[in-house]
Order: C-alpha cells, then structure tokens, then sequence
C-alpha cells in the first residue's frame, strides 16, 4: 500500500470534475468580503497548482507547498509550461518552515485539514499557519462537511476508466473515530502496453465548525466565517464542503 497521492497525482486532474476559475473567483470574493487584498500568498496543500496557477496569473504572488513529491512534481510541470515561476516545495502542513517568508493570505483548498486524522496534528497546522502569517493576515480553507464524509464517501465503492488506467475507490467508515479510510487501486498501463495493479491510502477525519473555532480561540486566531461552500451564507447540516475565514491575531 502506497502513500497518498503517490499514483494517484499522474491522474489527479483527469479524475477531479472541478471548475478551477470559479473557485478562484470565490476566494477573490471572499478577500473582498472581508476587507482583505492579498500581495504574498502561501497555499498550503497546493496539490498539482490548479487554484496556485491561476492565482499566480490574477496577478498574487504564491508560494506552493505539498506533503506529496509527485504533486508538487505536477505542479512544477505545469507552471513551467506556462512560462509561470512559481516556488514550490515539499514540505509538511504540520511543520512548515520557510526561513525568512512572510505571508499576508494562506489558503488550503480541497479539504486538506480532513487529512489531519488526530486533533494533535490539526493543532500543529494551525501552530504552523500562525507562523507563516503576519498580523492581520487571512487563512481560507475548507473541510468536506459531516454529510460529505458520512453519505457521500462513507462505506461506498466507487470506479471509473480513462483511456490509459482504470481505479476501484473503496471506503469504509469508522463513525466512533469519525475517519473515513478510502483505498484506491489502480491499474495503470506500462511501456510494454500492460496494466499494473497499484494501490495507495487516503484518509479523512470529520472536523465540525465548532472544533475549529476552538481551535481559533486557542491559537491566535479569529473566526470570520464559516460559509457553505462558493457562498456567503452560513455552514448548513446539507452543504457537502465548508469554507472557513480566519484571521490571524497581533
């Protein structure tokens, strides 16, 4: 079994169905929302780049950060073929250090924090991000919701195949720890024409609002917003993703 992301971030941007520009734009409106321009950017779990990108080309200035080498390897690929200079380093959320970087914005977008499965873990990120920010400064991220997690991931099995690979997601649910544990298997077409069986881990935990807004109180930061996703309007029981606003304290 294969660490997260290890196969799958050949083919992440094959299998996610997402409106990159849209996200984008909600994050544009939530700075504006709360009285915030942005200059210098940290996104925390940047994944392949798809909201670094983007970003970097409405003009911020961003810094890439991932756990995962193939991602960040990704994501170096295609900012360079767009002639995009963008730093990008493997590093973890839970203990990420850049000697001399300031940033005024932070994002973690595509429920990064559901894979800190222990509250320890969480409260070193929040640690992490307190450092990075200046005073003043906007962390924007999200959380797949309790309904996400428990319905939608759940004890399902999912399957899709593209013209050179094919995966099987299977889930199993543990409501007493509220972690979702999904394996993926892979089978990917080699030089020869053959197909390869891989298989990596994922897992999610549940993180409620009001976890995270003690999580606030606790470590510099103040909650400005806990939103259905691509809204303004508050977190609901049915919204399959939450955003989250928060500011970081003098």
């Amino acid at each position: 079994m294969r660490e997260a992301y290890s196969i799958l971030a050949r083919f992440y941007d094959l299998c996610m169905e997402v409106d990159y520009g849209e996200w984008v734009d909600y994050l544009l409106e939530l700075c504006r929302f709360h009285h915030h321009t942005p200059h210098s950017v940290i996104d925390l779990g940047c994944g392949t780049g798809n909201l670094t990108i983007p970003l970097t080309q409405q003009g911020w200035r961003l810094t890439g950060v991932d756990l995962s080498w193939a991602m960040i390897a990704e994501a170096r690929g295609k900012a360079a073929g767009l002639g995009l200079e963008i730093p990008f380093y493997v590093a973890d959320l839970r203990d990420c250090r850049l000697p001399g970087a300031a940033f005024d914005t932070a994002i973690s977008g595509c429920d990064v924090l559901n894979y800190l499965t222990s509250e320890s873990d969480l409260e070193r990120a929040f640690e992490t991000v307190f450092r990075l920010l200046t005073p003043g400064g906007l962390w924007l991220f999200d959380l797949n919701s309790l309904s996400k997690v428990e319905e939608v991931y759940g004890n399902n099995c999912y399957a899709d195949l593209q013209d050179d690979f094919a995966y099987f997601w299977d889930n199993s649910y543990d409501a007493e720890k509220g972690i979702c544990t999904m394996d993926l298997t892979f089978f990917v077409r080699t030089a020869e024409g053959l197909y390869k069986r891989v298989r990596e881990r994922h897992q999610q935990r549940i993180w409620l609002p009001e976890q995270i807004e003690q999580l606030c109180a606790d470590h510099g930061f103040e909650l400005l917003g806990c939103y259905d996703f691509l809204t303004t309007s508050p977190a609901s029981t049915e919204g399959e993703r939450w955003q989250f606003v928060v500011r970081r304290q003098v």
